[in-house]
This record gives structure tokens, sequence and C-alpha cells, in this order.
């Protein structure tokens, strides 16, 4: 009996152990280890409280089906309440539920986001979806001088490149659109207003407000000038400039009294307003 109970122990001990081999406890090695062999990250964002993302380290990761799939991938697992770099990494992409798993390439941008547990099985198929996509996404880009001249396939790359939280290559992108001479009103305005958004999401609050003065320079009104206006408030909010974004709030029910965002301004204001009072 004895000589079972330690044979049993050895197997628990040793499964836990070869399973944890291949995964990555820290971000700068994993950085490290795919630019090295050009690979992609799957990064397992969990929590020790996250009943689902402990059911898929039993199930799903020890699994051939997902083995096989992340055989050529780096793997990094983050508690996202470590108070480190799980803990940033999972704030820096606004990760608000778990489990998450991040697909990273080696230039820190993110290739795709999976949330929620499935099966070996199904995940495996959301994660090829989600690599295919990606790989879609590197084939328009690199054939970019094909369609200089649609403006709109233009935009949506753009666009595309802010979703994959590579600002560098998304900024410069709006800002040719906001300064090239034939580009259609509609896109030239909301570039403006997607480069201050892209700005904004990585606290670069100064740029952004500079961004939505050059846009009220050759717009006054419309969709997107709006949608910078009320940004605005909200840069000025998150910059702890209560009496400012009270004032860009107010401002703007005043000059745009038809606006289908009157409830956004009236909510943020009454919020900011409450906050001020709390500081008398």
């Amino acid at each position: 009996m004895k000589r079972f109970v330690l044979i049993v122990a050895a197997v628990v001990l040793l499964a836990p152990q070869s399973f944890a081999g291949p995964w990555i406890k820290s971000l700068a090695d994993a950085q490290k280890k795919a630019k090295a062999g050009n690979r992609l990250i799957f990064v397992d964002l969990f929590a020790d409280w996250c009943g689902w993302c402990h059911k898929m380290e039993q199930e799903v990761f020890p699994s051939e089906t997902f083995q096989k799939a992340t055989d050529d991938m780096v793997l990094l697992r983050l508690n996202t309440e470590d108070g480190g770099e799980g803990t940033k990494l999972s704030q820096r992409f606004q990760v608000s539920s778990l489990p998450t798993f991040l697909v990273l390439t080696p230039e820190d941008s993110v290739a795709g986001v999976i949330h929620g547990y499935a099966p070996a099985k199904e995940f495996v198929g959301e994660l090829q979806k989600t690599r295919a996509k990606y790989s879609d996404f590197l084939k328009r880009a690199s054939s970019e001088v094909s369609f200089a001249s649609d403006y709109q396939k233009r935009f949506d790359l753009a666009l595309e490149f802010t979703q994959h939280f590579a600002f560098p290559q998304s900024e410069a992108r709006f800002r040719k659109l906001t300064s090239e001479a034939k580009v259609p009103d509609a896109i030239r305005d909301r570039s403006f207003y997607e480069l201050a958004v892209a700005q904004a999401l990585q606290n670069r609050f100064t740029d952004a407000t500079s961004t939505v003065i050059a846009f009220s320079k050759v717009q006054s009104k419309g969709e997107w000038y709006e949608r910078a206006r009320l940004l605005q408030g909200q840069v000025y909010w998150q910059q702890g400039n209560l009496m400012a974004a009270a004032n860009e709030f107010r401002q703007f029910k005043q000059r745009f009294p038809n606006s289908g965002r009157l409830g956004d301004a009236d909510q943020a204001l009454q919020i900011v307003q409450q906050q001020i009072s709390q500081k008398k």
C-alpha cells in the first residue's frame, strides 16, 4: 500500500512539472525568445480566483490538440493580480474579464485576443482563426501601395493598426489622411478623431489635445468633430483637470444642442460635477 501511495504521489508531482516546462513566467524572457525565433507569444492571463482559468489549465493546455497548435509559439502565463508584469499587461491591453488570452507579436503589438473558456478543439479553432485573420492583415499591410488612392481602404488599415495596439504605424497613416489634399472630408475628419484616440490610449494627452485643436481649424461640426470634443473633455478628466472637463462638456451642450451625444455629455458632466463638489 505504501508503495502504491508513493507511486501515485510521484505521478502527481511529475505531471505539473512536465506541463509547466514550456511556459515562461516573465514577459521580458518571452519577448526575447519570440524575437530570436520570430515567433508569436501566446499569453494566458489568469487569476487565482478564476475557476475557468483553472479549467483551462487542467483540461485544455495539457491536451495534444493545444500543444500541437502552439508548438511554434512562445507560451507565457501571467497573473493579472501579481502587482507586476501581469497587472501592467492586463491594464495596458484593457483586460476586463478572465480568462483572457493574448497573441502578441515579437514587436509587442497584439495579433489577437481570445476571451473565455472553451474545450480544447473549439479553443484551438478560435486560435487558428485569430492567427489567420492576423496573417490576412499583414498581407494587406504589405500591399498598401497598391491601394494608395483608395482612401477608405487606407483608413481601414490604419484603424486595424490601432486595434492591434501598433500605435506608431496607425498614427503615421492617420496623419497622412488628415493632411493629403485629395482625402474626402469624411475620411479626413474621422482620421483626426482616430489619431487623437490612438494618442489618448497611450496616455499622450498633450498630443491628443494638439490633434483636437488641429481638427478644430478645419472643421466645426459633424459626428467626428463632436466625438473629438467629447474626447477632449475625457482627456481633461484623465489629467485630473476637472474644471476644464466640466467646461468642455458644458460647451458641448451649447454648441451641439441637436447632437445625438448629448446624453453622453450630460452623464459625464454630472459625474465630473459630483467629483468637483466632493473636493470642496
